[in-house]
């Protein structure tokens, strides 16, 4: 496996052109772009120059990260306005991961306009939306040879909770271009399940992205992205997870991704090297590096 680095872990203190930098020189395989920090780059770069940057450094693009769909995309209750801004966002992902060689996409399933109230509607009607909006998405990526990674996310505030459901979507979309992005911090969310053999219920081969941290010991209702810490800081059975992963013959990157507040009052320097030294430890641990 290869360590890559999502850039929401120092999003706060940093930018992209200081994290390729500074991903590259720790020693990072690949990065993950955000698309809020993507944009925030191209004020004062281009395409061109993130592409140049690739072709002369060791450390290369993965995934674009990410997009957050909603419940009515692509159906007859749509908004114009609303899904003119999302497509935006996504042609601006497709495009750009295209010129720069990376190929895939992470896409959120709907969730709760509110954090605080779960996701209320029920599996058949999840399902569908789904699908509809996968399909329609796979349809434009396919495209720009992205690959679309579906991602799960267990707390309440979301659509798709477990592994079994998502492989459910998955399977119903039947697309080559989409497949999956696992999170252990996203499958710990749904009643802090700490057994990852779930996993197994996927195509390996649709496995396009790997995300890897940990989280506090917090109650249940505190699962959320500011609990989640480096890999062996927290409860999470990291070890279970990545044997998961090892087992089904995954091969590909493993992106550390956390989104902790006191992180972004340090120098990026520091929170990229942290990043970067302890998932490689866990992953030397697991016996998971090339």
């Amino acid at each position: 496996m290869k360590i890559s680095f999502n850039e929401s872990t120092a999003k706060g203190c940093s930018t992209l052109a200081q994290d390729l930098e500074i991903c590259n020189d720790v020693g990072f395989d690949f990065i993950e772009i955000r698309l809020d920090m993507l944009r925030d780059y191209l004020c004062t770069h281009s395409v061109r120059e993130l592409k140049h940057f690739f072709q002369n450094h060791r450390i290369q693009p993965h995934a674009i990260n990410a997009l957050y769909t909603y419940k009515e995309l692509f159906s007859g209750d749509d908004s114009a306005a609303r899904r003119e801004a999302l497509m935006e966002e996504f042609l601006l992902g497709c495009k750009t991961a295209e010129q720069i060689g990376s190929h895939a996409f992470i896409i959120v399933p709907p969730m709760s306009a509110d954090p605080r109230i779960p996701y209320a509607d029920t599996p058949e009607h999840i399902k569908s939306d789904c699908v509809r909006i996968m399909r329609k998405l796979s349809d434009i990526s396919a495209d720009y040879g992205v690959n679309l990674c579906f991602e799960l996310v267990g707390t309440p505030k979301c659509s798709v909770r477990t592994v079994p459901f998502a492989v459910e979507i998955v399977n119903e979309i039947d697309r080559a271009n989409v497949g999956y992005a696992f999170d252990p911090c996203n499958i710990f969310g749904y009643h802090k399940r700490n057994d990852f053999s779930e996993m197994a219920l996927a195509d390996v081969k649709k496995v396009f992205a790997v995300h890897i941290n940990d989280y506090d010991d917090v109650p249940e209702s505190e699962l959320a992205p500011p609990a989640r810490c480096f890999c062996g800081k927290g409860v999470i059975n990291l070890a279970n997870y990545l044997d998961v992963l090892k087992r089904m013959g995954y091969q590909g990157m493993v992106s550390i991704e956390t989104f902790r507040p006191e992180h972004y009052a340090r120098r990026p320097e520091d929170v990229i090297t942290e990043a970067y030294q302890t998932t490689k430890a866990t992953l030397e641990k697991a016996g998971c590096l090339d």
